[in-house]
């Protein structure tokens, strides 16, 4: 009886021993008589391996960083997306954002452990716009006399006229072709918030200015919020001299917009015309529109 429990104690004490040891010395392979690493499992393509330092070669037999993918033959990774916080994500992280909108399609974040740190393939996404105007559209919008709202043929004096009906030359964001700008109305909708750089210019028919006070053409810019309501206006008033004096004394007469204004995702940056002007053959000005539109253009960059 005595020497069957020193039997049983001697068995309990050296079981676990072995298993011990197991843990200690066994090399796992699946697929692989005869591992020379930690962990090795074998595919089709070839060994993924764990060596003893902890570090994984996918296709790799000795992997030289944390994970190495560089067999040379499909050697890529997948990012997903997530919703953590760049902060929740810790520092390091890497996230890929689908985001067709900013026209670059995609790009890669890292987390810096507060803001997610973006990679742009194309640079800083970008919005460029570029119109030039050849016809005499334009589109009375605010008269004092109800029945002259809608469109027209020229710039009437004294009224508030959108400039429509424009060539777009490029509307483009970060080079993927868009539907920013509608020549049409030649109003530009914000994809995304930010600060864009707007420029236009207009010129009339040279023509023969009488007398008349407070000669003047402004060239504005509008922005509307995506309500419709107007939250900015902002203009360049060119005057002119009073009296050009008798034919064939005429001069053009024009005006040009530049400003760096801050939008909204969705609010709308529109331009448009005042005018006040003697001029001596009639109260609808004409643009100036040989040469292609040269004289009559629009540019809006995002910064």
């Amino acid at each position: 009886m005595i020497q069957k429990n020193k039997i049983k104690s001697l068995a309990s004490a050296f079981i676990p021993m072995l298993f011990l040891t197991t843990k200690v010395n066994a090399q796992i392979g699946l697929g692989v008589p005869n591992p020379t690493n930690p962990v090795e499992i074998k595919t089709d393509a070839g060994n993924v391996v764990v060596d003893n330092a902890g570090k994984i070669g996918v296709l790799v037999p000795a992997p030289k960083v944390a994970i190495d993918l560089r067999s040379g033959t499909n050697g890529s990774i997948a990012v997903g997306n997530t919703d953590k916080t760049a902060a929740q994500a810790g520092s390091g992280a890497l996230r890929y954002v689908a985001s067709p909108a900013i026209g670059v399609k995609g790009y890669l974040e890292f987390s810096d452990g507060t803001n997610w740190v973006s990679f742009y393939p194309k640079g800083k996404p970008r919005i460029v716009v570029m119109a030039s105007k050849n016809t005499q559209d334009t589109y009375v919008f605010e008269s004092g006399t109800p029945s002259e709202i809608g469109t027209k043929s020229g710039i009437v004096q004294r009224r508030s006229s959108y400039l429509t009906n424009w060539t777009e030359i490029l509307d483009s964001d970060s080079g993927v072709p868009n539907t920013n700008f509608n020549p049409a109305t030649g109003e530009f909708v914000a994809p995304r918030t930010g600060v864009y750089f707007a420029t236009f210019t207009f010129a009339l028919l040279s023509s023969q200015v009488n007398t008349g006070s407070n000669n003047q053409t402004e060239a504005i810019w509008e922005v509307r919020n995506p309500a419709g309501t107007i939250t900015q206006r902002v203009k360049t008033n060119n005057g002119y001299s009073s009296d050009t004096g008798i034919s064939p004394n005429k001069i053009p007469v024009g005006s040009a917009c530049t400003v760096s204004v801050y939008l909204n995702k969705g609010d709308k940056l529109r331009p448009f015309t005042w005018i006040t002007v003697a001029f001596s053959d009639s109260t609808v000005s004409q643009f100036e529109i040989s040469g292609s539109g040269v004289y009559n253009a629009l540019t809006i960059v995002e910064q």
